[in-house]
């Protein structure tokens, strides 16, 4: 009874292990795949052992299987609940918390050039000490040379220039109102909220949330400039719709798994066009209901997108500051559209990341710029977070010629959908143990540090000239 007790059990674990092997064949993680086949070989020769009755091979598969029970035990010990996930991102807010001016994020400034003397003067005037720094990037472009670490290979950054050029043919549009005569549809809030969230997955959204909009989350004034209306320059943002309709699409893991060449920024593009279709065409739909649609995407920010996916119950923000979403973890990009509809808010969820995230660290680790924290949670501008170093991150982009990706790339969160990733994303959210060991275990089996994996011929590029310079 015991020995086909044991054979059994020895059996089902060597078939969950032909799995997980081949699943690190497919992603590429040969450190994995050697942790897997060792596993493999293991429960293999302890398999035949129990069938032929050779008594060590019993005893160890008895020992081992006592430890899984152990382990099975301790996964199912709740992880605390996480109150301040629960509240979105407002349950981060810890003092006094002030509106954003998007005149001082690092895009806004690369793009106030001295010809716009008025506000290139009153900028500097009010921060005297990013002038020189900001001046030396701006030289070198938003992203320096585009793909310098891969030797512009044409391809791939024609596919970067075709993507972007879609939120620039849109952008004038970002903005929907009704129309004269447009009659204003009445709808149950319950109702509208169906439609609005199918008609996003409808219309290419991967996952949709929807929430009120915190004025926290809104820049205070103005700051990015696209088609040269410098009179927006400095206005206060005010009079913004109540709701926000939140999207995410995903980015391809194959290509994201390229970090930090060529194909990561294309990738990244991709997502922009996608969220720049997909804001814009709500914008409109909810203007042909006879309601205010304000696209939220490349060509108009007028809100901070990562707290309002959380409020909309799409995720959380780690530690490398992006959101980090069910099922697709850090690789989305996450667009809105702002609306005066009346619609049914979801409530934030909790997802184990800041446990997790706590004892992870690859990213920090991995981030070849250093700009993302090691250390605990600080508490900036009135909200509890991991504050990355966006001036640093930029200057590695226009040293690299790509928005990098490394951070999402290596992010235990990012990896495919595939059984053995669900399974430990569904304990995560569950588990203490699960949060308190699995980082260790994840760092056992995967390693700390990120390599880029190999890309398909059609993606393939040639080694730039830093290429033995890179380090991650």
């Amino acid at each position: 009874m015991l020995t086909g007790i044991l054979l059994a059990i020895d059996l089902a674990i060597v078939g969950l292990l032909v799995h997980f092997f081949f699943e690190c064949i497919h992603e590429q993680e040969a450190r994995a795949m050697i942790v897997a086949a060792g596993g493999l070989i293991t429960f293999v020769l302890l398999s035949l052992g129990v069938v032929l009755f050779v008594p060590l091979s019993q005893t160890g598969a008895a020992a081992i299987i006592a430890i899984m029970v152990l382990a099975a035990i301790l996964l199912r010990i709740p992880a605390r609940t996480n109150a301040k996930a629960l509240k979105g991102a407002a349950g981060y807010v810890a003092g006094k918390a002030a509106r954003i001016d998007e005149r001082d994020i690092v895009f806004a400034r690369a793009r106030l050039v001295p010809e716009q003397r008025e506000q290139y003067q009153a900028y500097y005037n009010a921060h005297p000490e990013k002038e020189a720094a900001d001046a030396k990037r701006r030289e070198k472009g938003l992203l320096g040379v585009l793909g310098r670490i891969d030797s512009a290979y044409q391809p791939n950054n024609a596919m970067v220039h075709a993507s972007f050029d879609i939120p620039n043919y849109l952008g004038k549009n970002t903005v929907a109102e009704p129309q004269e005569g447009e009659a204003r549809a009445q709808w149950d809030p319950a109702k509208a909220t169906e439609i609005v969230k199918n008609y996003a997955r409808h219309i290419g959204a991967d996952m949709v949330g929807i929430c009120r909009v915190n004025p926290l989350w809104v820049y205070s004034h103005r700051g990015e400039i696209h088609y040269g209306n410098w009179d927006q320059w400095g206005r206060e943002l005010d009079n913004f719709p109540p709701y926000a309709v939140v999207m995410l699409t995903e980015m391809n893991w194959t290509h994201v798994s390229g970090a930090p060449h060529t194909p990561s920024v294309a990738e990244s593009a991709n997502g922009y066009a996608k969220g720049a279709y997909l804001s814009t065409l709500m914008a409109r739909w909810f203007a042909h209901m006879g309601y205010r649609g304000v696209g939220q995407n490349t060509r108009n920010y007028d809100t901070l997108l990562s707290p309002l996916a959380q409020d909309a119950g799409l995720g959380e923000v780690g530690r490398l500051g992006y959101l980090i979403a069910p099922k697709y973890g850090a690789r989305v990009r996450v667009f809105a559209t702002l609306t005066d509809m009346p619609l049914m808010a979801d409530k934030p969820i909790s997802l184990g990341v800041d446990e997790f995230c706590k004892k992870c660290k690859k990213c920090a680790e991995s981030c070849p710029s250093r700009s993302i924290p090691l250390g605990a949670k600080e508490v900036f501008n009135g909200t509890e977070r991991w504050k990355l170093d966006e001036d640093s991150c930029f200057e590695l982009w226009g040293k690299v010629g790509t928005d990098c990706s490394v951070c999402m790339a290596v992010c235990p969160f990012s990896r495919p959908d595939t059984l053995s990733h669900k399974m430990v994303r569904y304990l995560v959210a569950r588990s203490w143990a699960a949060q308190t060991f699995f980082p260790l275990i994840d760092n056992f089996i995967y390693g700390k540090r990120w390599k880029p994996r190999q890309l398909p011929p059609w993606l393939y590029h040639p080694k730039g000239a830093d290429a033995k310079k890179e380090i991650y």
